[in-house]
């Protein structure tokens, strides 16, 4: 017997649906989805009794998915069953053979860390991008009505970017195409050469063809289609290709002799071709390999997703996803996914699905663990809700809520002295853990303490690296790959790899220094307790943060849990007090002297608060200019 859940609570799930009546459409073969109103299947959860050992356990066949898709996930043994979030958005993800049937243009998914969001939007999208191949076949559409890049998936990080590259081209290999080239893909990250990416796209747009799909990061992406106008235009364009066209001639001549007529015939016998339009011959000559045409390469987009898509349309990526979004002139169907989309950033998820005319029908999915809190249940400010109340794309959106069982993250709050924390991570690692910590992640706000903590760990005999920005592309690749591969037991990482990153098995997380965005905090221990594993999460509390801990757990936790003191590292607690309240009302990123805040206020003020001279001269200079 199956089990679906629909608008009633039980062991394990509760399904709502804001304001709309949904039904269940049973067929032969059982459940096949819901539908509301008469629109497309948007999904079921689907669970079994455990008592029945009997019982098919819920499987990736029915949500609507081809067989040659089945057979590349099925090559996956971790891949046994979908997941909730799976269940749910998948079918409606997956478009029939009419793609202008698309019940939304917009879809945006908010799930809990290691629920599998990232084959969420894959497996529909390699499903509907092979769909649009048959219909181009079968309608034989060739040459200036193909785009030359079908889906692009963005993300903020280069690791996030190679990960979701990797699995994406896991699954084109393991799907059969015996009759026709497989969808092709491509990756484009920083920390790497930029030439080559270029020389690739360049060719797409120079030959007409059409890489299927683009994983990207906003930066990199806008390099490589901008680098034509920043090279200087054509002239240096012309002299790029010229030095390609020569180089891979020569590589051709195994005598490095190359004949007057070679050189004509690869238009190396002169430097530009401008004026030359009466030859016929050169009607079709492209002096800069394809790069003047870069440009438009987004101009035929299909599909738009962005992945940890509250970052991406946080203020830190603004200027790069709205340049992206210029030079797309298509119409994209839009998926969005991340861990947190809170309802500060609906105001910008408005304005850039407007600006790309994904305005019909959008569809809101969030999904949740019974002991965390929904975005939905965060307050909302007096002047975000007057931005809220003109958000006409995001406010009209069908909405559809989940909750599942609790997290698999055995939470931990530790309360100490800011110079106890590296003495009880060792205490951790070394008596508490030493059995079941074999691989950790530690979190830091800096380099430095990165750096720092490292080395006092490895004098310590615990093996550790650290992770952060200023590395190259390689170090950081192969740091990574050392802890998931056991060779190192400890990694003291920044933020850049609290988003997205799955390492297998991974046990433990410590928050050392905690992040300052809160919806960090959920990035960062989703790391641990992913795809229904148990995992641990420390975070260690000192007197300055204790007011930024209190508004996470407000705002992201249902039941916080009980702060520790770590035996031995009792802290005082009335210089704890006044510490505490002390940081409760300074200015961020003002600190108060070793002497503490009582005697700051009685001599001279709190260092940081007075006005410096040129803080006084630019209102000195506002004044002026408004009189």
């Amino acid at each position: 017997m199956v089990r679906v859940t629909l608008l009633v609570a039980c062991k394990r799930f509760t399904f709502v649906e804001a304001s709309v009546v949904v039904s269940v459409v049973v067929g032969g073969d059982g459940v096949l989805g819901m539908s509301r109103d008469g629109c497309a299947l948007l999904g079921v959860i689907i669970s079994n009794d455990g008592d029945d050992d009997e019982i098919n356990a819920p499987s990736f066949s029915d949500l609507g998915i081809d067989d040659d898709v089945l057979n590349a996930i099925w090559s996956r043994p971790d891949w046994l069953h979908p997941t909730p979030v799976q269940q749910l958005a998948i079918p409606r993800l997956l478009e029939g053979d009419d793609r202008t049937n698309s019940s939304s243009d917009a879809f945006w998914c908010e799930a809990p860390t290691g629920s599998g969001k990232t084959i969420t939007y894959l497996i529909p999208l390699i499903q509907n991008l092979l769909m649009l191949r048959k219909q181009r076949q079968q309608q034989q559409t060739r040459g200036k009505d193909k785009e030359r890049i079908t889906a692009l998936v963005l993300v903020p990080t280069r690791e996030l970017c190679i990960q979701i590259g990797n699995v994406l081209d896991q699954l084109v290999d393991d799907i059969p195409q015996p009759q026709q080239r497989k969808l092709s893909t491509m990756v484009l990250h920083g920390g790497t050469l930029l030439t080559p990416q270029i020389v690739r796209l360049s060719d797409c747009a120079q030959y007409k063809t059409t890489i299927d799909v683009i994983v990207a990061t906003p930066g990199r992406l806008i390099d490589v289609i901008t680098s034509y106008a920043q090279d200087g235009g054509n002239h240096h364009a012309q002299d790029a290709a010229m030095e390609r066209r020569l180089l891979q001639a020569l590589d051709d001549q195994p005598d490095d002799d190359l004949s007057l007529e070679q050189l004509q015939k690869l238009g190396l016998d002169s430097i530009s071709h401008e004026g030359d339009n009466d030859d016929d011959d050169d009607d079709d000559f492209d002096s800069s390999d394809g790069r003047n045409e870069l440009i438009n390469v987004l101009s035929g987009l299909q599909y738009l997703v962005l992945d940890e898509a509250d970052r991406l349309l946080s203020n830190g990526f603004r200027g790069e996803l709205d340049s992206v979004l210029d030079l797309v002139s298509s119409k994209p169907t839009t998926w969005l996914f991340s861990a947190t989309l809170p309802k500060s950033i609906e105001p910008r998820l408005d304005n850039v699905l407007s600006s790309i005319g994904a305005t019909n029908s959008p569809v809101r999915l969030v999904c949740s663990n019974s002991d965390r809190k929904m975005s939905e249940d965060a307050s909302v400010s007096s002047s975000l809700q007057k931005k809220l109340q003109h958000s006409s794309t995001v406010s009209s959106a069908s909405q559809y809520q989940q909750v599942g069982p609790a997290s698999t993250i055995n939470l931990r709050t530790i309360r100490m002295e800011k110079s106890a924390r590296t003495q009880v991570l060792r205490k951790l690692l070394q008596q508490d853990y030493k059995d079941d910590w074999d691989r950790v992640l530690v979190f830091v706000s800096t380099r430095y303490a990165s750096e720092h903590v490292s080395k006092k760990l490895r004098r310590a005999g615990i093996s550790s690296s650290e992770l952060h920005g200023k590395l190259d592309q390689d170090a950081r690749l192969r740091r990574l790959d050392d802890l998931k591969k056991g060779k190192i037991r400890v990694l003291l990482c920044t933020d850049v790899a609290s988003r997205g990153i799955d390492i297998s098995g991974l046990p433990a997380v410590v928050n050392y220094d905690l992040p300052r965005s809160t919806s960090d905090f959920v990035h960062r221990i989703g790391r641990t307790g992913r795809a229904g594993k148990q995992g641990t999460a420390v975070s260690f509390v000192t007197p300055a943060v204790e007011g930024h801990m209190d508004l996470i757990e407000k705002r992201h936790l249902e039941t916080p849990p009980e702060r520790e003191i770590f035996p031995g590292f009792e802290p005082n607690e009335e210089r704890w007090t006044v510490e505490a309240a002390g940081a409760k009302i300074s200015v961020p990123g003002v600190e108060h002297s070793s002497k503490g805040l009582v005697h700051d206020k009685m001599f001279g003020g709190i260092k940081g608060r007075r006005k410096t001279k040129k803080d006084k001269i630019r209102e000195s200079a506002a004044r002026d200019a408004s009189s």
